[in-house]
């Protein structure tokens, strides 16, 4: 066999690649992998990979050069998610061989609706999953999802928190601090279980510290979930099956503020309640306790209105008493005046003395009256009390 030079079969190879891809665009699904970005210089190398399970089925490098590089731009706007490694795409890819470079996969554009539309795929099957298998946690009224969790009773007050989130992040201080700087001076006893909360892993910390949390027996008024901002990839940990059971069901309320604005999470959807952010998160727990007082206030304002009201209605029926209790004793001594007028006049008519002057007289034995004449006997010698003297008596028969 006749040896050829190396640049002889690599122009082959060139004449054979462009004879079939021709500079032809072509859409491929592929996997990120090994990336070096380089956004000062508007180019990018990275590997695609097709894998099935733990296998490698095809590996190919790739570039973004920069009259495309645009499309990176472009796709993390759309998605929100930073284009990393580990990204499932959708790619619009030219291939081209030069003699000195080798095979070259040149990436035109990407499809940020595929990843989106794949991500939204996976986490309907995951609550899917959830619904199929936790029925007693997890179910639909009217296209909602509804949990356990969200069922859960609210306390008046929540004061004793479980905070769950990244030690030293963003997240932690900006919930931290937006607490500590309330303006009505509430003071919340927090506890933290400090874990990762994105990354390989982080699903399962996530749980082991919600176990930790139930464990405890603490009576804690709720527990908080917080992290700082991130691209939509770095929850993923807040996307699982694991975590969707593990909130569904607690036994206490979870509120999650884990730092997104563009997507709702699975643990968003099936916690006790979701805000955007941590501040938001520490906004909610200061607002929910700032109603309970507000509520107490207009107790306390509403209790000390009926308050005047009722001595106000007191007062004026004290008044109405008194004046119909005057009115009645009025009439009463007025009746028992006359009374003891007519009395009066009835008692001086009786008056032994009137009686006497009007001719009449007593008769006496030893100072006792005599009324009948059966009492009396012959020549007894008796009293006769008259108006204007007394004189004796002799009784000569009867």
């Amino acid at each position: 066999m006749t040896p050829i030079r190396l640049s002889d079969l690599a122009f082959t190879i060139e004449a054979v690649v462009d004879d079939a891809f021709g500079q032809k665009p072509f859409w491929v699904i592929a996997e990120t992998s090994d990336i070096k970005n380089y956004p000062d210089r508007n180019y990018c190398f990275l590997t695609l990979v097709e894998r099935e399970g733990t296998d490698t089925l095809a590996k190919l490098e790739a570039c973004i050069w920069r009259r495309n590089y645009h499309t990176i731009r472009d796709f993390e706007a759309a998605t929100g998610i930073t284009f990393a490694r580990n990204i499932r795409l959708l790619l619009q890819v030219a291939v081209s061989f030069n003699p000195v470079y080798g095979l070259r996969v040149e990436i035109l554009t990407i499809d940020p609706s595929y990843t989106l539309g794949n991500l939204e795929r996976e986490r309907q099957a995951v609550l899917d999953a959830l619904l199929r298998d936790c029925p007693e946690r997890v179910w639909l009224e009217a296209g909602q999802y509804i949990t356990a969790n969200q069922l859960l009773p609210r306390p008046a007050v929540m004061q004793r928190i479980a905070l769950i989130t990244a030690p030293n992040s963003d997240g932690w201080r900006d919930f931290r601090h937006e607490l500590a700087q309330n303006s009505f001076g509430y003071d919340f006893l927090v506890d933290e279980y400090l874990t990762q909360v994105q990354g390989q892993g982080a699903e399962r910390a996530i749980c082991a510290q919600l176990e930790r949390i139930r464990v405890s027996e603490i009576p804690y008024d709720a527990v908080v979930m917080v992290r700082g901002g991130g691209s939509q990839l770095d929850f993923g940990s807040f996307d699982t099956y694991a975590l969707g059971h593990a909130v569904a069901g607690f036994a206490l309320p979870i509120l999650a503020g884990i730092g997104h604005e563009r997507n709702v999470s699975i643990t968003d959807l099936l916690c006790h309640e979701s805000v955007k952010t941590p501040t938001k998160a520490a906004a909610f727990l200061i607002d929910h306790n700032r109603q309970f007082e507000e509520a107490c206030l207009h107790l306390r304002d509403r209790l000390a209105e009926v308050a005047r009201e009722s001595l106000q209605i007191a007062r004026q029926q004290i008044d109405i008493e008194t004046e119909r209790l005057r009115f009645v004793s009025q009439n009463y001594l007025r009746d028992r005046h006359t009374d003891l007028t007519e009395k009066t006049v009835t008692i001086r008519h009786l008056d032994p003395a009137n009686v006497l002057r009007r001719g009449y007289a007593l008769l006496l034995r030893d100072g006792r009256i005599l009324t009948q004449a059966v009492d009396i006997q012959p020549n007894e010698t008796l009293t006769v009390q008259m108006h204007d003297g007394t004189i004796f008596t002799k009784v000569i028969e009867l």
